[in-house]
């Protein structure tokens, strides 16, 4: 493509349309409705379905191009930073620890900067621009009223406090969604538009802000706050604010009272209680260390785009995390610290000029409103460009603490804002490129690649949630026959090896048929290569080798997980055992001070979830009680097993508030659960 750089500013009446044109706007409001929908809860099928949307998209927006002969595009120092971003990201896949999971991320990044890209170029037709944001407006209404309606489920269950999920994996993601689209709720509500859109405008803001509050996030809240300043600074600067959006804005105060005092509960006991929430900003602080160790240790391509979790055990000083708490730290430590730099450049070179040049250009045409009788839906331009850029300024900061962008249904619509802001504010600056035959093929080529690669993954994705499925049902043989497909449609999925090799261990066992441990063996053996400094297929070798020494070493495979993972304490726990059962009962009792040692270091006092107790270094004071029984030190043995009784207390009283959510996310472990009370009968005994 062969660039020229054109200073003329597109008015709206500038609309071309083609059948590509609107097919594009179609495909691209449908992924902007469905990914808060869809998308929020970290499902892969979910977020492949997504992408392979905005590449059909993208495919559209190609071809609807060469046919007209160019292609708009935000100004150069946009295109450079975000080509740079991208290449950074394309090399990190050169080393990945995890192969798999860097396609996936890699599709997902690349759709985002496809989304942002597509919306910015509609500068000629922004009543596209407007329809995409409508379907914005639409999904998160939805979003608000299945939150809120999950609220006041709960509310009436006497849960006056309860954090409201939606379709969000978690509520802060929910808060995280909501503090990109209150700024721009109050963009289009402040604008002249018709008496029924201002309605809308009107509950928009409060569904939305009400969703923030029954999230209970502390956190989504000040972002909101944050999103809110910005929007009314840019209004004022710009001379945005008149009579009528002032008396618009005191009608707000009211519902604002009553929206606060009827769903705020969640959040105001957070609030009240925040000495008592200490730990969730202690594991961020943490986290954040662990994820700058892991960024030094890779400074150059980091350890593949999306292998957070596969990499970061080694240099952690606190629990698992699947996330960092911190987009820009995790793709530095993904990508390189430079692809950390290259993003902070889009970002900036992407809403920058845009702030100066609504606070600026102060005859900035006031499109939209009433005056324009066949789109009385339209806001006005500058006050919805205030809205998008307090938008995304929110989800700027939100990605301080908290790794939003790698959820699709943020990610996908915080780069939909941003492109709309690009594209309705006014900056002279941009690129129109001649597509040439060859740079048509080209592109074409490498969007038509990723999206095999993206089918491939969601096709292995789906037949492997249908082999879960089967397998909750007890048909292991379809499990088996599902699961099978889907590593021939995906071989580089290594979740599906994993299960595969549980479900001939099951196999085995039932059938009495040792061949199946083989084959077993050699499904994790092809998981642990893909994923390298993963510790948990190790860990899973080393159980199979418990059960069938003649197959391997226990001890072999525990070490190798450990290496990978040195505070875990289930691999300690473990370790512990096969030392223990192997005679070495020296290296044994260092594992188990070592496990003492940890639960009093920050990793075993600051977690993730407070509420659940992690039961491993039960085990751990069991075992330093009954060497110190051993020695005849009766006095240090009562005190090791009544620490260990201690800890099952609280063990068993967390699940009371936690099982519920540990099956939700399949994570329960009711043979852990029955070997704690086995140890806690036993104990009672010893000590009567």
């Amino acid at each position: 493509m062969r660039s020229n750089r054109t200073e003329k500013k597109l008015s709206s009446s500038s609309d071309n349309t083609s059948v590509f044109d609107t097919a594009l706007t179609v495909v691209l409001g449908v992924g902007v409705f469905a990914s808060p929908l869809f998308a929020g809860k970290l499902s892969p099928t979910a977020s492949l379905c997504i992408q392979l949307l905005v590449l059909i998209a993208a495919i559209l927006w190609l071809v609807g191009s060469y046919r007209k002969g160019r292609i708009m595009l935000p100004g150069p120092y946009v295109i450079g930073s975000a080509a740079l971003f991208f290449a950074l990201l394309l090399f990190s896949l050169v080393d990945s620890v995890g192969l798999n999971r860097s396609l996936h991320e890699l599709a997902n990044q690349g759709s985002y900067l496809l989304v942002f890209m597509m919306v910015a170029g509609m500068r000629g037709r922004r009543r596209a621009v407007y329809g995409i944001l409508g379907m914005l407006v639409v999904s998160s209404l939805a979003v608000s009223a299945i939150g809120l309606r999950e609220y006041g489920i709960n509310r009436v269950a006497g849960i006056s406090n309860w954090r409201t999920f939606s379709t969000f994996f978690n509520p802060d993601f929910l808060a995280g969604f909501m503090s990109i689209v209150l700024p721009i709720s109050l963009g289009w509500y402040l604008s002249e538009t018709s008496g029924a859109v201002a309605i809308l405008g009107y509950v928009w803001v409060a569904l939305t802000a009400g969703s923030i509050l029954v999230s209970g996030s502390r956190l989504g809240a000040a972002c909101m706050a944050v999103g809110i300043a910005v929007f009314g600074l840019l209004a004022i600067l710009s001379g945005s604010i008149r009579r009528v959006q002032v008396m618009r804005g005191v009608l707000l105060v009211l519902p604002a009272v009553f929206v606060l005092f009827a769903l705020g509960e969640p959040l105001l006991a957070r609030v009240r209680h925040m000495e008592a929430q200490a730990h969730s900003g202690g594991f961020r602080i943490y986290t954040w260390q662990g994820t700058a160790r892991m960024a030094k240790a890779h400074p150059i391509n980091g350890t593949g785009i999306g292998t957070f979790d596969l990499g970061y055990g080694k240099y952690a000083l606190v629990g698992y995390t699947n996330l960092a708490h911190n987009s820009y730290l995790q793709i530095a430590a993904e990508a390189g610290p430079v692809s950390a730099v290259a993003l902070i450049l889009l970002l900036g070179f992407s809403a920058v000029p845009v702030a100066l040049s609504v606070t600026r250009n102060k005859e900035m045409k006031a499109e939209g409103g009433t005056s324009v009788s066949a789109a009385a839906w339209i806001p006005e331009r500058k006050l919805i460009v205030c809205g998008l850029l307090g938008g995304a300024v929110a989800s700027f900061v939100r990605n301080l603490v908290d790794s939003d962008w790698y959820v699709t249904a943020i990610g996908l619509s915080f780069w939909a804002v941003l492109g709309a802001a690009v594209s309705l504010g006014e900056v002279s600056e941009g690129i129109t490129a001649r597509v040439s035959k060859r740079g048509f093929g080209l592109a074409l080529a490498g969007i038509g690649t990723l999206a095999v690669v993206v089918l491939g993954m969601l096709v292995s994705d789906w037949h492997a949630n249908r082999g879960e499925a089967l397998l909750a049902e007890g048909d292991i043989y379809g499990a088996e026959s599902a699961y099978q497909v889907a590593a021939r449609a995906n071989p580089l999925n290594s979740e599906v090896h994993r299960r595969l090799g549980w479900i001939y261990v099951a196999r085995g066992y039932a059938e009495g048929d040792r061949t199946y441990i083989d084959r077993a063996i050699q499904e994790l053996k092809t998981a642990a290569k893909q994923e390298p400094t993963s510790g948990k297929n190790f860990y899973q070798l080393g159980r199979i080798y418990e059960r069938f020494p003649d197959k391997g070493d226990a001890v072999w495979a525990f070490e190798k997980a450990l290496e990978r993972d040195p505070l875990n304490p289930r691999y300690l726990l473990f370790l512990a055992r096969a030392y223990e059962d192997s005679g070495r009962d020296g290296k044994a009792l260092r594992v188990w001070k070592k496990m003492a040692d940890v639960e009093r270091s920050p990793y075993g006092r600051v977690r993730a979830m407070p509420e659940f107790v992690e039961p491993e270094y039960i085990f751990a004071h069991e075992a330093l009680g009954r060497y110190y029984e051993r020695k005849g030190d009766l006095h240090s043995a009562s005190k090791e097993y009544r620490v260990a009784l201690k800890r099952i207390k609280e063990y068993q009283e967390s699940l009371k508030g936690t099982k519920e959510i540990l099956e939700a996310a399949g994570r329960r472990d009711q043979e852990m659960e029955n070997a704690v009370e086995d140890l806690r009968q036993d104990l009672l005994s010893r000590l009567n």
